[in-house]
């Protein structure tokens, strides 16, 4: 039989975007790109993207390998070796801050094929499925040798009649957990719930994690998740029409059904959001009154995790026939809900300048609002590694029917990574941080590469999603009564115990507690101010203290009580003396301060006046002097709100990103400018920072 998935119509056919907004920085700091190919023009796409190559102990070329990103780092299991055609259970991992693999099984001076790998370790295998179950990678069927040719399993043999025995192949239908923390495999033995049939024996298949938070003891929340794995084929490359869904909490298949079209990883990508997106909204605040009128508190989109009630649907994007290529898009909904697995097809919402080609062995994930595919694209003309993003809306995933019943489209769009990819051999792609991770090697040829089925691992390149308006939304840290009451409170003068001094002259009063509880910067200052306060009445008490005895040793001086300095009135005691400040001198105009403490009573851009684009942009610039981090990440996420609906801000949002710091903020700005001729000769500069006028000063 074929060692690799079936390709069925498809081979017969001819081939023809941290909050901060800056590049990854473990991996950027020594990026270089690619050589550009000869002619080719440097664009805005250039600065998206950046490549490097990988150190450690790389894994050697693989065919159907599994990919996933795992914490910071990525996994890759199991696989067929190139030169050998022989499987391997080996495990490695890419730390994606330093670009290094580690050999992580089996275990140093051990092999594939020793007792403790037979014993301990998954067997050899390739073409299974892998997905992240927090810091877990957790491994289904496959592919691997049948009894003769290799460790034993409990997985139905389907050996082909003319298969040599020594090296018969045949599906699997195990589970294997790897648990990073530990750094070992965990026992994966499943059982089925009543009336639930087992998984068959399957590779080339799709699985999927996805998780809902869930009341835990002591009134935490826990995630429960469940992965469901979907389609893919029989050892004799027949396609299976089966789903199954595994409670990972209990190792139970608690779900079972069917799925009418041929799905596998040739040709297919599930995919569920690891949060739910919550669209903007604007309601009134609450705690407002007739005696204390308040603005209405603007909710921005923001990431929330998925509650139990209300489950997140998993998105299913098929391509078929490469050289008429036809796209379908399904909605299935929730595995976590009691009803069974069903689909809503979504195929004739998509829309777009253009359209996704035939994209084989496609990976995906979904980000924020976007499902993001990846894939191999050959063709007569052009072979390369394509990335593309569909725009699910302002509700992600989940809002996509409300939609889709208001007629609304769903939109794709390319994302154009430069000349990083336009050269060279890339492979695979997962999303670690904003970021899509490709690896590859850029000195060897696509179509040569795919011929083979081979992934390389000697490079990998970087392309920033954010730049494209394509990232996960902070998460909100205080509920709507929190934010309310903390505007409540700001808008209190009695309530006031501190005063910052603006340099428009303007004093603001807020809490002294909050400053030093949410501004790490003031409590800094602060404890600077108190230690210096401490050495000056450590000097002022030993000055009292040398004269006192100075007095006693001259005859016929008077003797000197506590709290009495050459008899003249009291000088403070260690008791008395209290050197705190009042007021802080920021060298910021009063709306940028105001904003600023708005922002320290609610943890986000929530007033109308925060979100004011010059205000917002002297913001973002003020997060920078001050090094908010936080502060800087709810200031990019409103500036792309503002790039989405006024264009004509862009260049006032690009200076005050080039300012801030914020590069994949700066490249959508720019590209912006460059899309509209009328904006290339506007110019708008943010307030000055102060970094720009001077020191801020305690007093």
């Amino acid at each position: 039989m074929s060692s690799q998935p079936s390709m069925a119509s498809s081979a017969a056919s001819t081939p023809q975007h941290r909050g901060s907004g800056t590049p990854v920085l473990g991996l950027s700091a020594s990026m270089s790109s690619s050589p550009r190919p000869s002619g080719q023009v440097s664009s805005a796409a250039d600065l998206t993207a950046s490549v490097r190559r990988t150190s450690g102990d790389r894994p050697p070329p693989l065919v159907g390998s599994s990919v996933t990103v795992v914490g910071d780092a990525v996994l890759v299991f199991g696989g067929r070796l190139v030169p050998t055609r022989t499987m391997v259970g080996t495990l490695y991992r890419l730390d994606l801050t330093s670009g290094e693999w580690t050999k992580l099984w089996p275990p140093e001076g051990g092999s594939g094929d020793d007792d403790d790998a037979r014993r301990h370790g998954p067997q050899p295998r390739y073409f299974h499925s892998a997905c992240a179950w927090g810091d877990k990678l957790v491994i289904f069927g496959g592919e691997g040798y049948g009894a003769d040719g290799g460790p034993s399993s409990s997985a139905s043999e389907a050996l082909s009649s003319d298969a040599d025995p020594a090296h018969a192949l045949r599906t699997l239908d195990d589970v294997c957990v790897w648990d990073t923390a530990a750094g070992r495999w965990l026992d994966g033995e499943t059982k089925c719930a009543e009336g639930v049939e087992p998984p068959a024996a399957r590779y080339a298949h799709l699985g999927v994690v996805t998780s809902v938070a869930v009341a835990g003891e002591g009134g935490q929340r826990r995630e429960k998740a469940v992965m469901v794995v979907l389609g893919g084929q029989d050892v004799r490359n027949t396609y299976l029409h089966s789903t199954n869904t595994l409670d990972l909490d209990t190792m139970t298949w608690v779900k079972s059904g069917t799925w009418d079209r041929h799905i596998g990883t040739y040709r297919a990508v599930a995919a569920a959001p690891r949060y739910a997106v919550a669209p903007t909204t604007s309601t009134p605040t609450p705690l407002a009154d007739d005696a204390t009128p308040l603005e209405p508190i603007v909710q921005l989109s923001h990431s929330t995790l998925i509650d139990e009630a209300d489950p997140e649907p998993l998105v299913l994007y098929s391509n078929f026939n490469f050289s008429q290529v036809r796209r379908d898009l399904d909605l299935l909904d929730s595995p976590l809900s009691p009803t069974p697995l069903s689909a809503t097809s979504l195929s004739s919402s998509m829309t777009g300048s253009a359209f996704p080609p035939g994209l084989r062995f496609p990976t995906g994930t979904i980000v924020g609002r976007h499902l993001l595919v990846f894939g191999t694209f050959l063709s007569a003309a052009v072979n390369n590694f394509s990335i593309w993003s569909l725009d699910l809306g302002p509700g992600g995933a989940k809002g996509v029917k409300d939609r889709i019943a208001r007629g609304d489209k769903l939109e794709w769009m390319r994302i154009d990574p430069g000349s990083v990819l336009a050269r060279g051999s890339w492979n695979r792609a997962v999303v670690w941080r904003n970021t899509v991770i490709v690896l590859g090697d850029r000195e060897r040829d696509i179509a040569l590469d795919y011929d083979h089925r081979q992934t390389n691992f000697t490079h990998l390149a970087v392309v920033d999603l954010e730049s494209f308006g394509i990232y996960q939304p902070p998460t909100l840290p205080l509920p709507l009564d929190a934010q309310a009451l903390g505007l409540f409170t700001l808008s209190q003068p009695h309530l006031a115990d501190f005063e910052i001094v603006c340099s428009d002259g303007k004093r603001l009063g807020c809490s002294r507690a909050v400053l030093v509880e949410r501004w790490p910067w003031f409590k800094a200052k602060l404890d600077e101010f108190q230690q210096r306060a401490s050495g000056v009445q450590a000097a002022q008490q030993k000055r009292e203290a040398d004269s006192a005895a100075a007095a006693a040793t001259t005859p016929g001086s008077p003797t000197l009580q506590r709290g009495e300095v050459n008899g003249q009135g009291s000088a403070p005691s260690a008791d008395t003396l209290r050197l705190t400040p009042r007021t802080l001198d920021l060298p910021e105009p009063s709306p940028v301060v105001q904003a600023f403490l708005q922002y320290l009573h609610t943890l986000t851009l929530c007033t109308p006046h925060q979100l004011h684009p010059p205000v917002l942009a002297a913001l973002a610039v003020f997060a920078k002097a001050y090094d908010d981090d936080a502060l800087r990440a709810w200031c990019v996420h409103a500036l792309h709100g503002v790039l989405e609906q006024q264009a004509a801000a862009a260049p006032l949002v690009y200076e005050s990103a080039t300012i801030a710091g914020c590069t994949a903020l700066q490249i959508r700005a720019l590209r912006t400018m460059l899309n509209s001729p009328a904006l290339r000769a506007r110019s708008s500069v943010p307030p000055p920072s102060a970094a720009a006028q001077g020191r801020p000063v305690l007093a």
